[in-house]
Parts: C-alpha cells; sequence; structure tokens
C-alpha cells in the first residue's frame, strides 16, 4: 500500500438482467482461464514485471480467451500479483484461479452511471446493471473527497457483488506528545496504557458455540445439515472482523484525540514461538492479532496517527515502576506482582506501559510491516 494514500473498498450488490447475467459469467470463466494462462506463463519464465509479462501474454490472451484489450491486461495484472505475492511466500505452486473466481475492472472496463446504475465490459459487449445500496454504500460511494479506483466483481450464492475501491491522501501525521501502547492477547484482545482492556470472553464464547454446532451437523451429515453448514460459512470470520475493527477504530480515535502515537507488540512468528496445551491450540490458531494489527494500520493512516511497533520480549515480566525484570513477576494471567519493589498492577496494564517506553527508544514510524527490534534488557 502506499504510505501516502488511503484505500478502502465499497461491496455493492448488483442486479443484472437474465441476459446480462449470461454474458457476464461467459466473461468470468474467460477472464480466469486468461489469468491463468498468464499466471502459469509467468511463473515458467519466472517474470513477475507486468510490462515484461505484457508482451510474452497479450497476443495469445485476445486469441484464445475472447477477451477485449483492457481485459486481457486486466488479466495479465491479476496474474502478475498473484504470481508476485507466491514468490515472495516462498510458495512453489503455481497460483491457478477457479472459473467463479472475481472479474477486475478499471476504469476504462467499467463506469459507473447515473441512476446509481454501472456499465461492465463483457466478452459480448457491454451490459447495464442496477447497482442495490443501502445506506452505508450510499453515503461512502458518493464521498466526493474520495477518488474512485478499479473494481472486483464476483459472485456469491448467485448474487453479483462489485468490490469498488477508493482511495485518499493520508492527512501529515500530527507530532505527537506520548505515546499509548497496546498490549495484545487472547484473554484480552487488546489493553492500552491507560487502562482501557478489551475483553476476547464473547468472542471466545461465539467460536466455541459455533464449533460445537458446527460439530454437531457435521456429524448427523444429512443434506439439510450440509445446507445449514453453507449457511453458517464465514459467520465467525466475520464477527471476528467487526470485533477487530471496533477495538482498531477505539484505539486510532482515542491516540488522536490524545495526540498520541500508537505502539503495538510485534507478534510475527508468534504461533512459531509459543507452545500451548492441547485443549488451548484451537484458540491460539484462531487468535487474529496480525487482522487487528492491519485495522488498525491503516486506520491510523486515515487519521495521521503515528504508529511503531515493538518487540514484546520481557515486556510482560517487566515491572513498569522499578524496572526489574523476572519470570516470576507474572504470578497469574491478569495479576502483575514486582519481587523487588511490591508493585502490583493488571498485568496486560503493566505490559502496555512497558511497551509504550519501549516504542520511545526508537524512531516512531508510519505503520511498517517489521518490527523495530527493541528488546528490554534481561
Amino acid at each position: 500500500m502506499n504510505a501516502t494514500l488511503s484505500t478502502r473498498t465499497i461491496c455493492c450488490k448488483v442486479a443484472l438482467d437474465s441476459v446480462a447475467d449470461a454474458m457476464v459469467h461467459a466473461t468470468q470463466q474467460a477472464f480466469n482461464r486468461a489469468a491463468t494462462y498468464c499466471a502459469s506463463v509467468a511463473w515458467e519464465q519466472g517474470v513477475t514485471n507486468k510490462n515484461k509479462l505484457h508482451h510474452l501474454v497479450y497476443g495469445a490472451t485476445r486469441a484464445e480467451f475472447g477477451l477485449g484489450a483492457q481485459l486481457a491486461c486486466c488479466a495479465r495484472d491479476k496474474a502478475a500479483e498473484a504470481v508476485r505475492a507466491a514468490r515472495s511466500t516462498g510458495s512453489d505452486t503455481c497460483p491457478v484461479f477457479g472459473a467463479d473466481s472475481s472479474i477486475r475492472y478499471d476504469a476504462r472496463t467499467y463506469r459507473l452511471m447515473s441512476l446509481d446504475r454501472v456499465s461492465l465490459n463483457t466478452v459480448h459487449g457491454r451490459v447495464v446493471g442496477q447497482l442495490v445500496l443501502g445506506d452505508y454504500q450510499r453515503r461512502h460511494l458518493y464521498d466526493t473527497t474520495w477518488k474512485i479506483g478499479s473494481a472486483e466483481l464476483l459472485r456469491r450464492a448467485n448474487v453479483w457483488y462489485l468490490h469498488i475501491t477508493q482511495t485518499k491522501a493520508n492527512p501529515a501525521p500530527d507530532e505527537p506528545t506520548g505515546v499509548l501502547g497496546v498490549d495484545l492477547g487472547i484473554v484480552n484482545l487488546a489493553t492500552d496504557s491507560d487502562g482501557e482492556t478489551f475483553s476476547g470472553e464473547q468472542v471466545k464464547h461465539v467460536r466455541e458455540r459455533r464449533f460445537r454446532h458446527r460439530q454437531r451437523l457435521q456429524t448427523a451429515n444429512t443434506r439439510r445439515a450440509r445446507w445449514r453448514l453453507r449457511q453458517l460459512a464465514g459467520k465467525e470470520a466475520r464477527f471476528q472482523r467487526q470485533v477487530n475493527h471496533t477495538i482498531s477504530k477505539r484505539l486510532v480515535q482515542k491516540a488522536k484525540q490524545q495526540r498520541k502515537a500508537l505502539a503495538l507488540e510485534d507478534l510475527k512468528g508468534i504461533r512459531a514461538r509459543a507452545t500451548v496445551r492441547r485443549s488451548q491450540r484451537r484458540q491460539h490458531a484462531n487468535w487474529a492479532f496480525h487482522q487487528l494489527r492491519q485495522f488498525v494500520s491503516y486506520k491510523a493512516q486515515c487519521d495521521g496517527v503515528r504508529v511503531s511497533f515493538v518487540d514484546p520480549r520481557y515486556t510482560s515480566r517487566t515491572c513498569s515502576a522499578c524496572g526489574h525484570c523476572d519470570k516470576a513477576n507474572r504470578k497469574t494471567q491478569d495479576q502483575f506482582l514486582c519481587g523487588a519493589c511490591g508493585y502490583q498492577a493488571n498485568a496486560d496494564v503493566n505490559a502496555a506501559v512497558n511497551i509504550s517506553r519501549a516504542a520511545v527508544n526508537q524512531p516512531i514510524v508510519s505503520a511498517s510491516p517489521v518490527g523495530a527490534g527493541y528488546k528490554l534488557p534481561a
């Protein structure tokens, strides 16, 4: 993501008549076959640059799959980005796009029209659909402070959805007067250095209830049970996403009001480093700390709040009053008692204070994908 720009996506339902629906469905299949072909060429040739890949696949993409010039370029771009992402993660498998994957549209292949209509390019010419907008979509889609960019069209449960991206220049970050430290966890999803806590009890309860429900349906394995499982797919993830949106919004608003920077733990690789009991493995695997970090980062960029990430080692066992570091200081999950000075506090609040102080000893930077590497003394 460009550090000077904020990006958001507005998801809008699109209503199409039967003829337009068939034309878009044919385009979806052709587009993703073309994207898979482009990805295979890029993978074999070791090419991830869009311009170099263009000379290798453009002619064949148009001739074999019947795409127009601009849709062929969109398929090439989608393939190049997927191959680049696969290479960066060390994958040894070439990306393949399913027939029901999304169609990418740019400014030349789709156009928003009056009366909430949208014009879409297909392999058989343009079609016009009707955007079905709620209050949220209408308020954000027509916000003139945001510039409309590309879009992705996909089909879920026989309904077409157009995901429209918008961009806006970020405000210049304010010069912070302090740092608001944030400790992340499972029992408490987030705790800031001011003592505000966001409990994970509701998330745990919902996850357990959904897990037991899925188990019962999978055991039954009837036609009705399988239909119900399809209906429930993604519901738990959407609930977790909403919780993380609420927490991140509160943290960023608080930091902005207090003119403070935000300091979060850099928990990259925590699952590989930490060992948990068998009974806690599912809860640990479902811990959505990375999603919360992403939400905090982009919301902070939009509001001009500086964000830094610090190494979390020793923050939970170091006394924020005297600096004494000892594993025995952490008595229980929520109790901290310093063995040197007798300071008592909530363990998560104590860790959040240490995180805020660790951030002061490093340059405060915009949201970064890597941690700063600062370590408290052993």
